[in-house]
């Protein structure tokens, strides 16, 4: 809410059409003044972003899952609005790009290329990880065998396994896929690698490629694109009408430099509730993912035991009533879940043959 009032403060008190007058001065490139406009719009989102940085910070210190020093959180935050600052400025160059060079499909064009940025993004996932944690290939040992031997099990062809090395700044542990195809690539954290057994490890992979064996990024990364053409056309009915904040309503055109603060703002609002939806549909595919598992591995144990070592590093706790705003379901429901499938698979290996 914060980001939003100063961006509404930005537009009300005219200093968007400053800088707007600032940028034609600067140079005469339209593509190149869109840009100028964005970076006060980056600005104050950075700005709203640093006091939260020092108060989850603080929090995590308190609760013992961080030991990252406030500057050292800080920088962090730095190094992520600075990668916001490319990401959010293309999205805001591809939507003016497309608009003002195909009139009538430019929704549609800066859908697609939208969803192919983000589909980037999700590939060199681990490059970007980089920045703030190094990222290096999983060394060679039994781990990696297991890995390996699993992945064979699976009959499925496993790219670079890395390990992320975050430990000397949290407890946190977590296990990630990105990427699609030859692109796909598994992450593990080094505090999940030292603290689960590697049974568990095996678990908690055997999760992961139930991701890759029934394409879920590719599917995920699928309904964003939908969502992602939805929004731009909603973004550019609002332009056409005249419904976007600041713009000039005399001369509506996608060529008004005074669209930028108002596009975000859609942008931003659109995101989120398509969010929401990817999130429901994330979920769903965690669950299915989880039945996987125990199918590879045969049992339920080394996963039930896994979540429960990984709820204690983490100390996320969600329920039901809150499971909206999340791309997991509540760890409860999904141990209930490997209880119950355990149970199952016991009393069918137990059922006398008739």
């Amino acid at each position: 809410m914060g980001q939003l009032a100063l961006i509404v403060g930005y537009g009300v008190w005219g200093f968007h059409a400053r800088f707007a007058r600032g940028a034609q001065a600067l140079t005469g490139h339209f593509y190149l003044q869109v840009v100028l406009c964005w970076l006060p719009i980056w600005a104050i989102c950075t700005l709203v972003s640093l006091p939260a940085a020092v108060y989850y910070s603080i929090l995590d210190r308190k609760y013992g899952i961080s030991n990252s020093s406030t500057v050292a959180r800080l920088i962090d935050a730095l190094k992520a609005n600075a990668l916001s600052l490319v990401t959010g400025g293309l999205i805001i160059e591809i939507a003016f790009v497309s608009n003002v060079l195909f009139h009538s499909s430019g929704w549609l064009l800066s859908g697609l290329l939208c969803s192919i940025l983000f589909w980037a993004i999700t590939s060199f996932m681990p490059w970007f990880l980089s920045f703030f944690y190094p990222v290096v290939p999983l060394k060679e040992g039994s781990l990696l065998e297991r890995i390996a031997g699993l992945a064979r099990k699976a009959s499925m062809q496993l790219g670079t396994v890395y390990e992320w090395k975050i430990s000397g700044h949290t407890r946190q542990a977590n296990a990630l896929v990105y990427g699609v195809g030859r692109t796909r690539r598994i992450l593990l954290t080094d505090t999940m690698i030292s603290v689960l057994s590697e049974e568990e490890m095996e678990a908690i992979i055997a999760h992961e490629l139930g991701h890759c064996a029934f394409h879920h990024v590719l599917k995920r990364l699928a309904l964003q694109g939908v969502l992602f053409c939805g929004i731009f056309w909603i973004i550019n009915t609002a332009v056409g009408n005249g419904l976007v904040w600041f713009a000039d309503q005399n001369n509506i055109s996608w060529a008004d430099l005074k669209l930028v603060p108002g596009v975000f703002c859609l942008w931003s609002f659109g995101y989120i509730y398509a969010n929401l939806i990817v999130a429901n549909l994330s979920r769903r595919q965690e669950k299915t993912a989880d039945r996987y598992s125990w199918k590879l591995m045969g049992t339920a144990k080394p996963f039930i035991a896994a979540m429960h070592k990984l709820n204690d590093l983490n100390l996320i706790v969600f329920d039901k009533s809150s499971q909206w705003r999340y791309h997991h379901p509540p760890t409860a429901d999904r141990v209930l879940a490997a209880e119950q499938y355990a149970q199952e698979s016991q009393a069918a290996v137990s059922a006398p043959d008739l």
